[in-house]
């Protein structure tokens, strides 16, 4: 956490007072909820974590850009100098400090998780990867670095070495390695949001906003799909550990996605194989997460078994998802979209 006066020295740019400040969470970064001028927002405060305040405002110059072609979006909020990344520095410790505006409307809540919501979810998608190949050459926003140079796959796991399996360490390089050859082709490549889940969308009356692009990255835009069946599809419907209606569950609810996308989105078919591996990437990357940010050995019992089928998962490059079934619907998407 961070201390009263520190708090008071990182809001001061932006004119607001520590007391202003309600804690939202503190993950990758620490979120706050806040007002000015009499409107909700947020300040982010980054320390550390491998980000520059040269990559923060590419993210900010990708989101003014997609605000500028009407994506419900979050816009940053200029400090009072005008600077929309401030950087300050406090006992050796580096903070980056950022304030967007405050997404209309509400969270999503178990009662939406149901085909309509997904459905909104892939026309959402479907906005930002067609802007995406729309990015001027030469914009700031394509200074953002591409996926296999992301921090979670690289900082996150050095300094994991020696707490994970080798067998986990070798089969995420393997993984690592086989996608590197996939090529940047046209129409499939680009600017992604790299976070894309139903936990960073508001929903409002029968809009969805989305927030939350610190992990925006150059990449293949399967991996928004890989990162979307993860977080809020499979995650969401599985019952602790995978049952025979696992993939019964994701079915409808990745259909949805693919019925939102398909009617403007720019990505026509998908590979079950790239589906997979990115989606192992994905686990690999939650894997991490939870053993940098968790005291794993006084986790309950059934949440370190599921860390090992977590583990296991990615070791045997294997799944129980079917992402052949996944395919099969997204074709049937496209099919039925062009009729």
């Amino acid at each position: 956490m961070i201390t009263h006066e520190h708090l008071a020295m990182l809001a001061r740019p932006y004119g607001m007072a520590a007391n202003d400040l309600e804690f939202v969470r503190s993950n990758q970064n620490h979120v706050y909820l806040c007002r000015r001028d009499d409107r909700r927002c947020i300040l982010r405060i980054s320390t550390g974590r491998h980000r520059s305040c040269a990559q923060v405002e590419a993210e900010l110059a990708w989101i003014e850009f997609l605000a500028a072609q009407s994506v419900r979006v979050c816009r940053p909020i200029p400090a009072l100098n005008g600077q929309t990344c401030v950087t300050l520095s406090a006992e050796g410790t580096v903070y980056i400090v950022t304030c967007f505006e405050h997404a209309p409307g509400r969270k999503i809540m178990p009662s939406d998780i149901a085909p309509p919501i997904y459905e909104k979810l892939g026309g959402l998608l479907a906005q930002l990867h067609s802007h995406a190949l729309k990015l001027p050459a030469g914009h700031a926003a394509e200074t953002r670095a591409p996926w296999h140079e992301s921090r979670l796959l690289n900082e996150d796991v050095a300094d994991l070495r020696g707490r994970v399996s080798p067998g986990f360490m070798k089969s995420l390089k393997d993984l690592m390695q086989k996608l590197r050859l996939l090529p940047a082709a046209p129409g499939s490549f680009g600017l992604i949001h790299a976070d894309a889940c139903l936990g960073n969308c508001f929903l409002d009356d029968d809009h969805l906003w989305i927030f939350d692009f610190d992990n925006c990255e150059q990449g293949h835009f399967v991996q928004d799909f890989a990162t979307i069946l993860y977080d809020s599809i499979y995650c969401r419907v599985l019952n602790q550990f995978a049952d025979e209606g696992l993939n019964d569950r994701i079915a409808p609810l990745w259909a949805g996605l693919w019925r939102g996308y398909a009617k403007a989105g720019p990505l026509a078919a998908i590979d079950a194989l790239q589906l997979k591996h990115f989606f192992l990437l994905r686990e690999a990357v939650i894997y991490i997460h939870y053993h940098r940010t968790l005291d794993v050995p006084a986790l309950s019992e059934s949440f370190k078994a599921g860390l090992e089928v977590m583990r296991k998962n990615v070791e045997d490059q294997a799944h129980q998802v079917d992402f052949e079934r996944l395919v099969s619907l997204s074709q049937d998407a496209q099919i039925s979209t062009a009729i």
